[in-house]
Parts: structure tokens; C-alpha cells; sequence
């Protein structure tokens, strides 16, 4: 499993209508099953919201 963690430590959470939500607690973020999907969050994230990310492995 995977999360989308940003440069100041913040987790992102969702992105809905435009609006973006991020947390400081990893239990807050979307967890994606796959590394495909991860990655391909991560450029939207970059192309619509200019934010950078990295792909973390997240174990529960």
C-alpha cells in the first residue's frame, strides 16, 4: 500500500471540486492499493494543483 506524503510532511487526503486536502497524520491520508494508481495521482496532483509529492509505502 501506498500514500502521497508532500516536502513539509503533509499526507494527501483527497482532491474534490477543485478543492485539495492534505494532514499531518498518515491515518488521515488515501491509501492506494497499487503503485500505478499512487503514481498517477501524484502527476494530477502536480499538473492540476502544482503540488509535489512523493510515493511512500505505508504499512498498517
Amino acid at each position: 500500500m501506498y500514500v502521497l506524503l508532500t516536502p513539509q510532511d503533509s499526507y494527501f487526503v483527497e482532491y474534490l471540486i477543485g478543492t485539495l486536502v492534505l494532514s499531518s497524520s498518515i491515518y488521515e491520508a488515501m491509501i492506494f492499493e497499487d503503485l500505478d494508481t499512487a503514481q498517477k495521482f501524484k502527476e494530477m496532483l502536480l499538473i492540476t494543483c502544482e503540488l509535489q509529492t512523493s510515493v511512500s509505502t505505508f504499512i498498517r
